[in-house]
């Protein structure tokens, strides 16, 4: 962190060490997970954090995990999601073409783990399981995105507002489809099995075909210039 500034020291560690305290609450209210459930959304998630969309713009890119994300922090205990989210990220990260630093790596993690966190309170606090669903994909966007664009501010240059509203227009679509995803695939079960992540897999794959073409399409037309740390769960 040497060639870093004292600012984004600081974001980076308070990220971090929130994604550290959200991650200590696994081993501490695991339980009797549902083991089917749990594998099966666990196994289709790291499968799908493969497939990754680059974003114009921005030295990042948009894996097709979120929906599977979505699905287990609406369907399974807090534990279970945020294992599912923790694991997932990572692979995204390591799984990446270009190497990246572990503090990018730790960051990503942290702030996809703050998300999550934040969007199984929202979903609890909701009664009506399909309002819960979108305000829960709204919370997890607003504090998956915030961070990454306070860290591309601090790191590169711009202003915050300008900089999240960029972030938020080339990702939102994305949300918003991966929230009906994820609800869709609750009600096309009455009891959440196994196979239903497993369902859902072809259509991402064709999800991140379509945005890939088209994310090519607009580099093309506008050019690509880079942001240092663009990161996090729906990207990195």
């Amino acid at each position: 962190m040497t060639s870093l500034s004292t600012k984004t020291k600081t974001l980076v560690g308070l990220v971090v060490f929130f994604g550290i305290g959200i991650l200590l609450q696994v081993p501490l209210t695991w339980g009797h997970p549902a083991y089917g459930r749990f594998t099966g959304t666990f196994l289709v998630a790291l499968f799908a954090a493969r497939l990754r969309v680059s974003l114009p713009k921005l030295t990042g890119s948009m894996s097709v995990n979120l929906p599977f994300i979505l699905l287990a922090l609406s369907e399974l205990s807090l534990a279970e999601a945020l294992l599912i989210t923790g694991v997932s990220t990572l692979v995204q990260c390591l799984w990446s073409n270009n190497q990246q630093k572990p503090i990018k790596v730790a960051f990503n993690v942290g702030v996809t783990l703050m998300a999550a966190q934040a969007a199984w309170f929202t979903m609890q606090a909701t009664p009506n399981a399909g309002l819960g669903l979108a305000l829960g994909a709204l919370a997890y966007l607003l504090v998956n995105t915030i961070p990454v664009a306070a860290i591309i501010v601090l790191t590169e240059s711009g202003r915050l507002f300008g900089t999240w509203k960029q972030i938020l227009q080339l990702t939102f679509p994305y949300f918003v489809l991966a929230a009906g995803v994820a609800g869709l695939a609750k009600l096309a079960a009455h009891a959440f099995s196994w196979y239903i992540p497993l369902l859902i897999l072809p259509l991402m794959f064709l999800v991140q075909r379509s945005f890939t073409l088209y994310f090519q399409t607009l580099r093309e037309h506008t050019g690509q210039s880079g942001y240092a740390m663009a990161a996090s769960a729906g990207r990195n």
